[in-house]
């Protein structure tokens, strides 16, 4: 019998891997095949979109072992996707046995002498059972709940973020000038829609005069370049100036296709080039490809890693005395030669994206922005001070590398410039 009662056990335990596979790989697949379907299916985009985050965190393990045996990270590679979820739905079954053999050794194995005399005492459930269920049930509920906090809800916790950014030499008619980024929507796979719907009605409710993004529209996938840069039509349609550059998962899925959508969208495209900010009747802001009396310079750099920056060009002739913004998708790009050695072109403050915050922060450890940046945590988020000018690196909208976040919430960016004289 207890042969038969192990084998029985075994076949539970198989049968449970399979339904958990089988789910996994589903979701997954759902998701992730690049076809027509993934794009029409977009409306449930808030209601699945966080499941496969959550079954990709699940499934973690899997994914270093496909990373190991074929050399793939491709969520798209369906052999790797196979081995990821299986492996993964396999060690998620060994840690429900190891924890269902923790819980048997902590709640103790009464002899039927012992299960006699607390039966005629009317004991059902020894003090020590009951404590092992508790502790194994609430360390399980607990990394569970963290889990899918972290893949299906905190991604979508978006806040504004305000920032007063002192400009010497700043025309007065710029003084309090208020300008909102958007970066790293990174529509496809992971991220829906939706969200990306509400960081616009965010960034159109703060009322600036000039929205400004800062690239990786898309993930992946060269069929949601077309529905990525559509979105941003609605920034457009406010009349205010809309000026965006590149980032490198643009690149990866075609950047001159993706650049030519955002022009169609409204989009003023700007990769190592500039336009000019002059205030118009009632307080009211245009962009001009000449400079005019009393007016700002708004230039773009390419993307660092996938495309290239060329601070010369996007700034040449441009008048010294005349404050400039630059927009760059990734801040490394201020520690490069040509931003940062001396006799580089002046740059006040460069916006950027690119790091998410590190999508994760664990208290006393960091961020996990070295995944994506040489320069560790120095560019997470926020303003911080490089070799030659400040930058500021918003956390983003979307997801990239790891499908959750982790005490690092998306955000919509404010910027107020203010004036200041220039210093002796």
């Amino acid at each position: 019998m207890a042969g038969f009662a192990g084998r029985g056990a075994l076949f539970r335990w198989l049968v449970g891997w399979a339904a958990l596979f089988t789910l996994f790989y589903t979701v997954h697949l759902l998701l992730w095949l690049h076809n027509g379907f993934v794009v029409s299916m977009e409306p449930l985009g808030w209601l699945l979109k966080p499941i496969g985050n959550l079954v990709h965190v699940l499934t973690f393990p899997g994914w270093l072992t496909a990373r190991l045996l074929l050399r793939s990270w491709g969520e798209s590679d369906l052999l790797a996707s196979f081995v990821a979820c299986a492996v993964g739905a396999l060690v998620l079954v060994l840690v429900l046995v190891w924890l269902s053999k923790v819980r048997r050794v902590l709640g103790g194995f009464p002899t039927p002498q012992q299960q006699r005399q607390r039966a005629e005492r009317g004991i059902l459930v020894s003090r020590r059972k009951l404590l092992a269920d508790g502790l194994v049930l609430g360390t399980g509920v607990g990394t569970t709940a963290a889990l899918a906090d972290a893949a299906c809800f905190a991604p979508e916790r978006l806040r504004v973020t305000r920032y007063t950014i002192p400009i010497e030499n700043l025309p007065e008619a710029f003084d309090g000038l208020r300008l909102a980024q958007i970066t790293d929507t990174h529509l496809g796979p992971r991220v829906p829609r939706e969200l990306i719907d509400e960081a616009m009605r965010l960034a159109i409710g703060l009322k600036p005069d000039v929205f400004l993004l800062t690239g990786d529209y898309v993930h992946c996938g060269l069929e949601w370049v077309t529905p990525a840069a559509g979105q941003f039509a609605t920034l457009a349609e406010t009349g205010k100036p809309v000026l965006g550059v590149l980032g490198n998962h643009d690149w990866f899925n075609d950047g001159r296709l993706m650049s030519r959508r955002m022009s169609e969208a409204g989009v003023c495209m700007i990769d190592n080039d500039r336009r000019f900010l002059s205030m118009g009747r009632g307080g009211v802001c245009r962009i001009a490809t000449a400079p005019e009396a009393s007016c700002i310079c708004l230039a773009g750099l390419g993307d660092l890693q996938q495309h290239c920056i060329d601070p010369v060009k996007a700034l040449a002739r441009v008048d010294p005395s005349m404050p400039r913004l630059v927009l760059s998708h990734n801040p490394d790009s201020a520690e490069e030669a040509g931003v940062s050695l001396p006799g580089s072109p002046r740059i006040d403050v460069m916006i950027s994206g690119h790091t998410h915050g590190g999508q994760v922060r664990i208290p006393g450890f960091g961020t996990g922005t070295g995944m994506v940046s040489r320069f560790g945590d120095k560019y997470a988020a926020g303003l911080v001070r490089g070799p030659a000018c400040r930058v500021l690196i918003s956390r983003g909208v979307g997801m990239s590398l790891v499908p959750f976040r982790f005490l690092v919430p998306p955000e919509v960016v404010e910027i107020t410039l203010k004036r200041t004289e220039p210093r002796d």
